[in-house]
This record gives C-alpha cells, sequence and structure tokens, in this order.
C-alpha cells in the first residue's frame, strides 16, 4: 500500500525517483524498493517520507483518500516522536518486536490518538491500540 500511495504523491510533485531519493537521503534503488512494495521502511525513513513530501502516516496507509485533506494536512514531528516512542516502550517493556508494517499500522493509529487527544488520554488508550492492531 505505501508504495502505491508514495509514487502517485511523487508523481503528483512531479518528482522523479532520483530526485525523491535525494531529497530523503538515500538511493534510488532503495526508493524504488519501498515503491514496489519490496521493502519497508523503518520508523525514522517514515518519519523523514511524510515530512519531505507532507503526507500523513494515514494517507500512506490508506486509511485517508481524500488528496486535498492530505495536502492540507501538516505533520506533528513531535506527535510522530511520541508515537514512535510508545511503540518502542511497549516491545522493550513487553518483550515483544512487530513486523515492519504492524509497527508502521500502530504508529499511524497511535499518532493520530496523540494528535487528537490529551497526553493522559492517550497513554490510556496506547496498550489498547497496541494490542489490537498486533492481534
Amino acid at each position: 500500500m505505501i508504495g502505491e500511495r508514495l509514487q502517485a504523491k511523487l508523481n503528483g510533485l512531479g518528482l522523479t525517483q532520483q530526485k525523491a531519493a535525494d531529497k530523503l537521503g538515500i538511493s534510488q534503488s532503495r526508493l524504488n524498493q519501498y515503491l514496489k512494495n519490496k521493502r519497508e521502511p523503518d520508523s525514522q525513513m517514515f518519519v523523514k517520507i511524510c515530512e519531505a513530501f507532507d503526507v500523513t502516516p494515514n494517507f500512506l496507509y490508506g486509511y485517508d483518500d481524500d488528496d486535498q485533506t492530505v495536502r492540507q494536512a501538516k505533520i506533528d514531528r513531535n506527535a510522530l516522536a511520541s508515537a514512535i516512542l510508545f511503540l518502542l516502550k511497549y516491545e522493550e517493556t513487553h518483550r515483544k518486536t512487530f513486523l515492519p508494517e504492524q509497527a508502521a499500522n500502530i504508529v499511524s493509529i497511535v499518532y493520530d490518538i496523540v494528535v487528537s487527544e490529551s497526553p493522559e488520554n492517550a497513554q490510556k488508550a496506547i496498550d489498547w491500540v497496541i494490542e489490537a492492531v498486533a492481534c
């Protein structure tokens, strides 16, 4: 899913794979693997992709289809960092490692919670969300 969505965004921006890869600081070959869904970006690269091309995690995972909404959305870097940290803390505490696709889905959902809720309410929902998504 990420590959198709990212390719559509790059096409919309008129970027070649090489220009997009340069913007991310990676090789064109590595970007091509993301675009063909042969490789999932790790959490740090996922953040870079969202920031570099002004997309939300929900757009990349197909939860948001409204391209106009996506263009208007601005990534909250602190919320995204918090979502990733929540996941890492959960993995460490529970001695559990998620597959890249599971981790990305968890980060996407937790990001939305962190953005829309108070930190206290977000923390209460995190464990439940992670367990629900991971199953």
